[in-house]
């Protein structure tokens, strides 16, 4: 399990083709293909606009709970994924700031 492919379960369950995400963050279709795939790394700020359209797609859910539903549609979430998830993504969000 990856990055690539939570982002990909998220944006299927919110029943987004590629294009549709790529318009509605404003990056390329193969750019999405490349991180869904873990070629290419999902910048912080299209990170979170990734969230946000998912949290639009999905009724009554935050943007963390929109994130975390990708998490959950797979069996049996790996702790170890998911802390490490987390760590690159406040990494990257400290790079962002400084």
């Amino acid at each position: 399990m990856n990055i690539g492919h939570i982002l990909r379960k998220t944006r299927k369950q919110a029943d987004l083709t590629q294009e549709d995400m790529a318009y509605s963050i404003n990056i390329s279709r193969s750019s999405i293909s490349k991180i869904e795939r873990n070629e290419m790394s999902l910048q912080t700020e299209d990170f979170i606009r990734w969230m946000q359209v998912i949290q639009s797609r999905l009724p009554n859910t935050t943007t963390i709970e929109a994130g975390i539903t990708g998490i959950t549609l797979i069996n049996g979430v790996d702790i170890a994924v998911l802390v490490d998830m987390l760590t690159q993504f406040v990494g990257m969000f400290i790079k962002f700031i400084l």
